[in-house]
């Protein structure tokens, strides 16, 4: 995880190695303000798992 200004960064890695990323407003406080209540103010996680190399 890592904020970034008003952004929460949330990086997860699966036991297969897969690699996914979502980001959260987390001000103004999520529930208040035109911030959504939690997991509204996340975005769906993207996936981030680079392509196999094939070695020759």
């Amino acid at each position: 995880m890592s904020v970034m200004g008003n952004t929460l960064h949330v990086t997860v890695a699966n036991a297969s190695g897969s690699i996914a990323q979502s980001q959260c407003t987390v001000t103004p406080t999520p529930g208040t303000g035109s911030n959504p209540a939690w997991p509204g103010n996340c975005t769906a996680f993207t996936n981030f798992t680079p392509p196999l190399r094939v070695r020759m």
